[in-house]
């Protein structure tokens, strides 16, 4: 086999590598926790502000009773439960906090899109994800606990 022959495999086989990496679904908000022994999920799809605020004290509590490098949480937002991820938001204090704990939150793109938000619309700590309800259904396959307060 020739030089040029080897070096054409190469780039042939770089290059569908390549794609696979970019083909593949992003989780680019969500944060590694190796040591994390409990790990989960909560639901937020209820736009009302006792909803909001019942949300960010549960996982408030989780986290204070295990500590943050022992768990792994993401709160997913969908539906009218967006309203929780906007950027005025006035819990955005809160989910700072709780994201500086590690704590992820999920932005759902299907509402996104019936709800015309973009990225930019939302707070700069939520990650989207391509499902509300697929993500929760991924986290539980993986064997998350699954909270909905």
């Amino acid at each position: 086999m020739t030089y040029t022959a080897v070096y054409h495999r190469f780039v042939s086989a770089f290059a569908v590598l390549a794609l696979l990496a970019f083909a593949a679904p992003s989780y680019a908000g969500t944060q590694s926790h190796a040591f994390a022994t409990h790990r989960v999920v909560f639901q937020i799809s209820n736009g009302s502000a006792q909803e909001q605020e019942l949300v960010l004290a549960n996982a408030a509590n989780v986290l204070k009773y295990f500590g943050p490098t022992k768990l792994q949480m993401e709160i997913v937002a969908f539906g009218p439960g967006m309203r929780l991820l906007l950027k005025n938001n006035v819990h955005a204090k809160m989910i700072q906090s709780l994201h500086a704990e590690g704590v992820e939150f999920a932005a759902c793109h299907n509402t996104m899109m019936k709800l015309h938000l973009t990225k930019a619309d939302l707070n700069p700590v939520a990650h989207v994800v391509p499902g509300g309800v697929i993500e929760i259904m991924r986290r539980e396959s993986e064997g998350w606990n699954y909270i909905r307060p």
